[in-house]
């Protein structure tokens, strides 16, 4: 610290004479030493200060600034049955890949089908789009390269999953181009309006759709809600299944929308490993259950009777003459379907459960969780921390406690509770990632209370994250099922540290959100959701007074020009983020064309290609093509520069480079050629000479 210090004051008085030259008294009984010193020391204790800023101190000056601590996330899986089916799954349902663990987050029935092939109909009927068949790795254009109202494209499926409004979802793998901006749900634009529909026993019906892939432009899901004991099946050649067709209603697009594969019917996993989770019935329900678990499921039952608030927990009753059993309890019946069947036994109706909603609940669990599932008692005390059960990162999504009173199991209340609710009269408590405990903030009246838990899962955050085609295999439930994920899926993350929050922050502070600068200008365009920019600059108009903006736009076609749509979503975007009496002008490029004459003496005939000359002048001059920016001169060092690098080329002897529309006097042999600052150049007559 001393040397510190001394090192410190030496660069001070170094400095003395700089900034005061009357200041020639260096002694230490000079009472400015003395302030350079008292100055110099609070320097280094703030600087010490700041190294010792804790972890949760620097996540608050983040939150402050409004970065907040991200969560962590699930990764979650689009799979298809790899074998026969059809097949229904339970809540809960698991698959494995290695010693990954992935389950279903809801029930899935009548599992089945597969895509037979992608069609268009012409004046001949139904013609194959070859290249959407597996293995061919080609692109397709279904809508053709000018998508209009009125083209459609058609799927056919073997068979589809059964029932009446039966989700079905398809994968659209869309080759988007690699300058549109990823779609925004704040700034939507649409491009085209699609209509499904499908063939019934009443005729050609239209099918509610939810689109993810915004008129196949972006990779996404699709989900068609349809009746399939409804569906009539169609002959198409040697085929014959279920035929949807999606027919465009609406159509303004900028580029025609390609695909490289469309993958269903397909459900959707979970990557989590649940050891315990509840289910909610109405009182007068018919309680089946299907067993989710590899291993044996244990039940506790749980229900609320009439005139009380708290749930009572009943116990399993077995052997004859169960029907005549009076009291709290239950029996539990195997169907044939494998499922579990709980019934109430009281001949005198004294003891059932309410006739409302949520009157039952029923824990599983595993036989790992029956170990861990009694946690302690609540001390009352603000902080109490439990041990949650060893083996893994907790999914505190899922995390749910249950509270019952001391007293005999049999008659003491129960009341469950999430963590983060914090209700009058409740249990306050959260879950803190680091440690892998809960913290009891507030007990309120259960102090005293034995706390167990009723909803436990696992997870890996983001090792879940995989890559496409893997196999993966059921166990528990509907074991032994093979299924298959044709597209990656989305990713997993672990909770945000400090660290990534602050990445996140300097990030931001590199990125506009207001336009201020011309630089802000081209930036913000330059990430307008949903379009596809090439190029953009801003500058302002003195004469007019307002900022000008030339955007080049992604789209096809041999000089580029703003579609309406695109202009509307750029100035509407451009509204909302510059200063309210700027005035701006989003304008398309001015396309001038650049003529060369050139003479080069050549020094090996034999390597010499005039042709290469000539397309590396055609490049440096198309600014369609190439990276040079709008309104940037030309580079005579860049031209020449690519001439002499041709093969065989020895000295070049003459060039000129006249863009038109620019004045004579501005064209000045070996010296680079301003050009206005909304001008793209493209190549015009290119005349070589040889020597």
């Amino acid at each position: 610290m001393m040397e510190e210090l001394e090192q410190l004051m030496e660069e001070a008085v170094s400095l003395a004479g700089i900034y005061s030259e009357e200041w020639t008294n260096r002694n230490p009984s000079d009472p400015g030493m003395t302030i350079l010193e008292n100055l110099s020391a609070l320097h280094l204790l703030q600087r010490e200060a700041a190294v010792q800023v804790t972890e949760a101190a620097r996540v608050g000056l983040l939150k402050l600034a409004g970065f907040m601590q991200q969560e962590p996330d699930n990764a979650r899986l689009m799979v298809e049955l790899a074998q026969e089916g059809p097949f229904s799954f339970p809540q809960h349902q698991k698959f494995y890949v290695d010693n990954v663990c992935f389950e279903t987050e809801a029930g899935v029935r009548n599992m089945q089908g597969r895509l037979l092939g992608v069609y268009v109909k012409g004046p001949d009927g139904f013609r194959e789009i070859k290249e959407l068949k597996d293995g061919v790795p080609l692109n397709a254009r279904p809508f053709g390269s000018h998508p209009s109202a009125g083209d459609a494209v058609y799927f056919l499926f073997d068979d589809l999953p059964c029932g009446r409004k039966a989700g079905v979802r398809l994968y659209a793998e869309a080759m988007g181009s690699g300058t549109r901006n990823p779609f925004s749900e704040e700034e939507p634009v649409d491009f085209a309006r699609m209509q499904w529909s499908c063939l019934t026993i009443r005729g050609h019906e239209d099918i509610l759709c939810q689109d993810g892939t915004h008129g196949f432009l972006q990779s996404g899901e699709i989900v068609l809600w349809i009746d399939s004991d409804r569906l009539v099946k169609e002959q198409v050649g040697a085929r014959k299944g279920y035929m949807l067709c999606c027919r465009i209603v609406e159509a303004a697009y900028d580029r025609a929308p390609e695909i490289a594969a469309v993958h269903g019917p397909l459900f959707s996993l979970i990557q989590r490993d649940t050891q315990s989770f509840s289910m909610n019935f109405g009182g007068s329900e018919d309680i089946r259950i299907w067993p989710a678990f590899p291993e044996e499921t244990f039940l506790f039952v749980y229900v609320r009777e009439q005139g009380r608030e708290d749930y009572i927990r009943y116990a399993e009753h077995a052997g004859p003459g169960s029907e005549e059993v009076q009291g709290r309890y239950y029996e539990k019946r195997e169907l044939e379907d494998g499922r579990m069947q709980i019934c109430f036994l009281d001949g005198q109706r004294r003891y059932l459960p309410a006739e409302e909603e949520n009157a039952v609940v029923v824990i599983c669990c595993n036989r790992e969780m029956m170990l861990h599932r009694e946690m302690g008692v609540l001390g009352g005390w603000e902080n109490q921390r439990l041990d949650l059960p060893p083996g893994g990162c907790t999914d505190a999504k899922v995390l749910r406690i249950g509270v019952r009173r001391p007293g005999d199991e049999r008659s003491a209340g129960c009341t469950f509770f999430r963590p983060g609710t914090d209700k009058r009269d409740g249990v306050y408590y959260t879950y803190e990632e680091g440690s892998g405990q809960i913290c009891i903030h507030d007990a309120g009246p259960y102090a005293g209370c034995h706390i167990f838990l009723s909803d436990y899962a696992l997870s890996v955050w983001d090792a879940g994250n995989i890559r496409s085609g893997n196999v993966l295999a059921s166990a528990g439930g509907n074991a032994g099922v093979r299924v298959r994920n044709p597209v990656r899926g989305r990713e997993g993350r672990a909770r945000e540290s400090a660290k990534d929050i602050r990445k996140r922050f300097l990030q931001d502070m590199m990125n506009p959100v207001s336009a201020v600068t011309e630089k802000d200008y081209k930036e913000l365009v330059m990430q307008t959701p949903g379009l596809c920019i090439h190029k953009v600059t801003a500058y302002y108009e003195e004469k007019r007074n307002q900022i000008c903006v030339a955007v080049m736009p992604g789209t096809e076609g041999p000089f580029p020009r703003l579609p309406l749509l695109y202009r509307r979503q750029i100035e509407r975007y451009l509204d909302k983020r510059k200063i309210l009496t700027a005035k701006v002008s989003v304008k398309d490029p001015t396309y001038i064309r650049v003529d060369v004459y050139v003479t080069v003496s050549v020094r090996d005939r034999e390597k010499w290609d005039i042709q290469k000359v000539r397309q590396e002048i055609e490049w440096e001059l198309d600014d369609r093509r190439n990276t040079r920016e709008i309104g940037q001169s030309i580079s005579f060092d860049s031209l020449s520069g690519r001439i002499r690098a041709c093969p065989g080329t020895g000295h070049i002897l003459e060039l000129k480079t006249i863009p038109a529309g620019v004045p004579g006097r501005f064209i000045r042999p070996g010296t680079d050629i301003p050009i206005p600052p909304d001008a793209a150049c493209y190549p015009g007559d290119i005349v070589i000479r040889e020597e």
